[in-house]
């Protein structure tokens, strides 16, 4: 696999951040941070109820991880078309967080069972965590774009 291709680089970028934050967002859930894991979020869309048994975690897991590589895809086609890499980092944190905001009232919206209502202390843990994959994500993005050029 080539990583001259740049909706490859989002792909690897927005995957890497991905499990980066997902070790946050465990463990922020299992010190008792959060009261919803991502995985929660997508066992709902998945299988509409939170995931109980560890294969359907698994696999929620997996569907986070490949959203997470689909806004990689996404995020570096929109640097590429709409906005210069200038601030990447600044551009990466807002897409994040704006996913964020976006994710969570499409679940409030559509009055989706169990996240009808988000304690403050999920809401801002899930907020640090979409801050984290955003960095991430750019910082991903301008060292491997930096790789190419060498």
């Amino acid at each position: 696999m080539s990583i001259k291709d740049r909706v490859t680089r989002g792909m690897i970028a927005g995957f890497i951040a991905g499990v980066i934050t997902k070790i946050y967002d465990l463990t922020a859930f299992y010190l008792g941070i959060s009261t919803l894991r991502w995985l929660d979020f997508a066992g709902l869309m998945m299988y509409g109820k939170k995931p109980a048994y560890l294969s359907y975690q698994i696999f929620a897991t997996l569907g986070t991880l490949f959203f997470h590589a689909l806004l990689g895809i996404v995020f570096v086609i929109l640097i590429r078309q709409l906005l210069t890499s200038n601030n990447l980092l600044l551009k990466g944190w807002f897409f994040g967080v704006t996913l964020w905001f976006v994710i969570f009232s499409v679940f409030h919206l559509f009055k989706i069972p169990d996240l009808n209502f988000v304690p403050l202390k999920t809401a801002v843990s899930s907020f640090v965590g979409a801050s984290i994959w955003g960095l991430t994500l750019a910082k991903i993005v301008h060292w491997l774009d930096n790789k190419i050029k060498q």
